[in-house]
């Protein structure tokens, strides 16, 4: 018999979606995604030197703050027609760091970032469905185990159901079964500090223990077959680095490249080098 207790209200439509906004690590761990964070792939930390980064003027104050700590920054050390032609639309200083990585992509694999900073792959992403295939494996193995640890109720009772059985009008509660991920979802929204807690600490531990060099392998390996063959540039994630030299980058359009000048000036950018939006592709 289920018991009141073990039943969770489903959240909303829209209750889900300011979650995701939020971008909370523990809504990420509830989707299965992979964490790719300095801690857990400590093993293999290796120097880096000459990685790029592309930042807002504003968010280049935010990039030195960074400095010497062991928090991610995605970079790369190979242009794309990509970057020139789409992500550097908001783009306007290219920033070069030496540092530490402790994973490095052939192609880019579309990190995403919670609110700690920390780098994540999703089980849903739009660069490579073999990488999709890879990270959703994670996924199904992680939650299953999450699911049992923390206990968390699958079921939840829609309400009364009416149906007739052999002429008479009976009445019964409806009680559908979760999959794990939204199971996990509703189970946190309901949960205080301390369980939320138990479960981050649970969730690093064990990716620690299934994130290892086969299988970092095989994503690389997978994120190859992108399906965007114009964004060709690698993904490198830095942390623990230091801002080596910083050049403004001169927009194709001329409205934008003088509206970057003054937002330059007025931030106190007297002193700089350009690189042309173009010449990024060629980096």
């Amino acid at each position: 018999m289920i018991k009141s207790k073990d039943l969770y209200p489903m959240l909303t439509f829209e209750e889900y979606v300011n979650v995701r906004k939020r971008n909370k690590e523990w809504q990420f761990m509830a989707d299965g995604y992979l964490p790719l964070s300095p801690s857990i792939l400590k093993e293999f930390e290796v120097d880096v030197k000459g990685i790029y980064h592309v930042t807002t003027i504003a968010g280049l104050k935010k990039l030195a703050r960074l400095q010497g700590k062991r928090i991610d920054v995605s970079g790369f050390t190979k242009g794309s027609k990509g970057i020139s032609q789409g992500l550097l639309n908001d783009g306007e200083v290219l920033v070069t760091l030496d540092g530490k990585s402790s994973i490095k992509f052939d192609r880019d694999a579309n990190t995403r970032t919670d609110r700690n900073g920390i780098r994540w792959l999703s089980p849903g992403g739009n660069i490579s469905k073999k990488l999709n295939d890879i990270v959703r494996g994670f996924k199904d193995d992680i939650l299953q185990k999450i699911v049992k640890k923390l206990e968390v109720p699958k079921k939840l009772n829609k309400g009364k159901e009416e149906y007739i059985f052999k002429g008479k009008l009976y009445s019964a509660d409806k009680i559908i079964t979760l999959t794990d991920s939204i199971a996990i979802s509703n189970y946190l929204n309901n949960a205080d500090g301390k369980t939320k807690r138990k479960l981050i600490k649970y969730y690093y531990d064990e990716a620690k223990k299934l994130i290892n060099a086969q299988l970092i392998a095989k994503m690389n390996d997978a994120v190859k077959w992108s399906d965007y063959e114009k964004f060709s540039h690698d993904e490198v994630l830095v942390h623990n680095f230091k801002i080596k030299g910083s050049k403004l980058i001169r927009s194709s359009d001329p409205d934008k490249a003088e509206k970057m000048w003054s937002k330059a000036e007025k931030s106190g950018m007297t002193k700089f080098n350009v690189i042309d939006q173009a010449d990024v592709e060629k980096l």
